[in-house]
């Protein structure tokens, strides 16, 4: 069975989100240090590493750890009622497998990980397409709810500006909200538009038709069986979705915590709570970014969102350290587990094509 994620578009995502990365980087760096002091920019940046309280970030590398455990978690609640021989070391390699694709895909479209992890552990793939709609409800209602409370606080710490910027998110993220609760609870309305589409691109193409046919037959057996998991997730299991909402809030606390440990570790005392003002409006801001895993524009906009809680010599090595904990790290360890997987899947092909034949001659023996 030939992998869903190849290798080839692997390396490809990786070789774009490290290069925007770099650009983000090296940006916010010049941003910081002005062209015309690169040099001392630079000097300073150093300092900033040899000075630092390297013990503070033993603090950063446990938050980076419960904040894949609450993720992890939250994938497990859900997929666990449609699912419930399902082990948690898988939903924690799922989510690792998710942070990794979404790094290295566009509008870090990540869900395409899960799904992978969990068809190989045993799940229906309508059952992981609904763990997975319902998780990402989640960190949108999260995330509404911070953005239109920071919109009405209006706190010092925001940038001007901000606040447009924060209304346009807040209305694509009510699109995006609308379009997956209506995948949850009504996915037949989505999925109307999508076989008339695939009706008129038959019509169109006639060759393709027979194909686009038994794609839909296959879209209306995952509608149907997303559907009943979806009615039993909202019917028995009210409090899964509460304590889905409490681990969402609880992957997000790690990371503010993590970088309040990082800051603590340039010797610097920053404000928890406008931390987690910027925090959360930077979350808010950068989820739909086109660039894989939002990188380049992430590096910038935390660049920007800083200026009022830490000096500036301290953001370029703030941004990076940050990223690395929240991101760079996870995409390390989810293409580890995606690594392995294709190698099964890859093994398991090929122990297929051996042994084949040779069941083949053995039958022919046995008849005689």
């Amino acid at each position: 069975m030939r992998s869903p994620i190849s290798r080839e578009n692997m390396i490809r995502g990786v070789l774009f989100f490290v290069l925007f990365t770099i650009i983000g980087l090296v940006l916010s760096f010049v941003w910081s240090s002005g062209v015309q002091d690169l040099k001392g920019g630079a000097e300073a940046f150093t300092k900033v590493f040899v000075e630092m309280r390297y013990e503070f970030l033993i603090g950063a590398f446990v938050c980076m750890f419960l904040d894949w455990l609450c993720a992890g978690l939250r994938f497990h609640v859900f997929i666990k009622v449609v699912t419930p021989t399902m082990k948690f070391r898988n939903s924690f390699r799922a989510i690792l497998a998710t942070i990794c694709v979404s790094a290295i895909t566009p509008f870090q479209t990540g869900g395409v990980g899960h799904l992978y992890i969990y068809a190989r552990s045993g799940a229906k793939l309508s059952a992981a397409i609904t763990a997975g709609i319902a998780s990402f409800l989640s960190t949108l209602v999260i995330l509404i709810l911070s953005a239109g409370g920071i919109l009405w606080i209006n706190p010092h710490v925001m940038p001007k500006g901000s606040e447009w910027l924060s209304l346009f998110s807040l209305l694509i993220f009510s699109l995006v909200f609308t379009t997956f609760v209506l995948l949850l609870f009504k996915p037949e309305i989505v999925f109307r538009i999508f076989y008339w589409i695939s009706d008129h691109v038959g019509r169109r193409f006639k060759p393709i038709a027979p194909f686009l046919k038994r794609v839909q037959l296959k879209a209306e057996q995952i509608t149907t069986e997303h559907k009943a998991f979806a009615q039993t997730l909202i019917r028995k299991h009210k409090w899964t979705c509460f304590l889905s909402l409490l681990l969402t809030c609880g992957f997000f606390a790690a990371r503010i915590v993590g970088g309040y440990y990082v800051i603590r570790a340039f010797n610097e005392n920053a404000s928890l709570w406008d931390l987690t003002v910027v925090e959360m409006l930077y979350n808010f801001v950068v989820l739909f970014m086109p660039t894989p895993g939002a990188s380049g524009f992430a590096e910038l906009t935390k660049n920007g969102l800083m200026e009022k809680i830490i000096p500036k010599v301290f953001i370029p090595p703030f941004v990076l350290l940050n990223r690395f904990f929240a991101v760079y790290s996870g995409v390390v360890a989810g293409g580890i587990v995606i690594a392995l997987q294709i190698t099964k899947d890859l093994k398991g092909t090929r122990k297929d094509i051996t042994e084949d034949p040779l069941e083949q001659m053995k039958t022919p023996q046995s008849v005689n």
